[in-house]
């Protein structure tokens, strides 16, 4: 099959859809399908260049609303979706999906959609906005393609409140990871001093939606806990509100507690899932996040948030808490630490979920099979 995918960023951009797109077309590469992702330029990279047997063609992005890059170029793609047998499109929310539904009007090769999670921002007016625009564009993205991949079934509900009609296109499918990413690293250090205390661990974009001010929050309620604990958070990632963290950490008085490790090498990525404690993740909205399956993978216990999209996934293998709830987090984070049988409990749990059941392997498959399905 050719396969076109049609996206709003790729690698190097770093994030969970865009390791979902990458690890996905790897694996169709690899089942002999020639793919091709049509993407954004942000961050600036190479026009064109082939990855792991992936074409990527990279146009340019005017600008960035609501961190959703304004790329017209997408909305020329007419004779490629017509030369390929299946296009296949991420997010709803995103241009890349309006662009891709936008040309089904025409001849184009059957339409794929796979939805990534209930979007919150974190803010009243950005989620306020986000509800008119599914009732209204995303309702008619969901109408013109011509499936719909989710990742849970409280996901697969959600697209039916925006869309009843829809409920023979959904399929569920959820995320996996790719052992053999991780397998080739060794997991040098090269700058963090472990030893001597706790180490919490976060990784992902420094964004509000990611929940981190409760995360940071927390730490100061567990550095005024005592009891001789030395907890620290490293936080490894960027992103556009790292500034508005910072200052939240000093304000909270956690500058030694919460360290934000910014963008960091694959190899110290590696030996920090291997060597701290505990892995934390608080976020607002997600959908089986590809960081929780890593984590689990490296056999490292979690905390994280009881929302759509993680609840589904992760219920007996993580301890689940209320998102924006400071409290309850630091009663966790303390509850895993001091409680060295529920810290195996979770690791092992977690890590034989992970290589039973979520791999690229086996959902990659998955996805040929509806492709197929569709005529392709």
């Amino acid at each position: 099959m050719k396969i076109l995918q049609i996206v709003p960023y790729c690698l190097p951009y770093r994030g969970g859809q865009e390791r979902y797109v990458y690890n996905l077309s790897k694996y169709l590469v690899r089942h002999g399908h020639d793919v091709e992702i049509i993407t954004s330029n942000y961050p600036y990279s190479p026009e064109c260049e082939t990855s792991e047997g992936i074409r990527i063609t990279r146009h340019r992005c005017l600008a960035r609303p609501m961190r959703n890059p304004l790329t017209p170029a997408f909305m020329t793609l007419s004779q490629e979706s017509k030369e390929c047998d299946i296009v296949h499109t991420h997010n709803e929310h995103s241009t890349a999906a309006m662009a891709a539904a936008f040309l089904r009007n025409g001849r184009c090769a059957p339409l794929m959609l796979t939805c990534h999670g209930q979007l919150i921002f974190g803010d009243p007016f950005h989620d306020a906005m986000e509800k008119v625009y599914s009732k209204t564009i995303g309702r008619r993205i969901f109408s013109r393609v011509d499936r719909i991949a989710v990742n849970s079934a409280e996901d697969r509900d959600y697209v039916l409140s925006i869309n009843a009609s829809v409920s023979d296109k959904i399929s569920i499918l959820h995320n996996a990871i790719d052992p053999e990413f991780f397998d080739g690293i060794s997991g040098s250090n090269g700058i963090f001093d472990l030893s001597g205390r706790t180490n919490l661990l976060y990784v992902g974009r420094l964004i509000r939606r990611k929940g981190l001010e409760w995360l940071i929050r927390a730490m100061a309620i567990i550095r005024q806990s005592g009891n001789g604990r030395d907890v620290r958070c490293i936080m490894v990632g960027e992103g556009e509100d790292r500034e508005y963290f910072e200052r939240l950490i000093r304000d909270q008085g956690v500058q030694e507690s919460v360290i934000l490790a910014g963008d960091i090498s694959l190899d110290e990525l590696v030996y920090l899932y291997r060597h701290t404690d505990l892995f934390v993740l608080p976020s607002l909205s997600e959908v089986c996040p590809t960081v929780v399956l890593e984590a689990m993978y490296f056999g490292l216990p979690v905390v994280t948030t009881d929302i759509p999209g993680v609840r589904d996934h992760f219920t007996g293998s993580a301890l689940l808490v209320p998102p924006k709830d400071e409290m309850s987090l630091a009663r966790a984070i303390l509850s895993v630490i001091d409680d060295k049988n529920t810290a195996v409990r979770l690791a092992r749990t977690g890590q034989d979920m992970v290589t039973r059941k979520y791999l690229w392997s086996r959902v990659s498959k998955a996805y040929e099979s509806i492709y197929r399905s569709m005529g392709a």
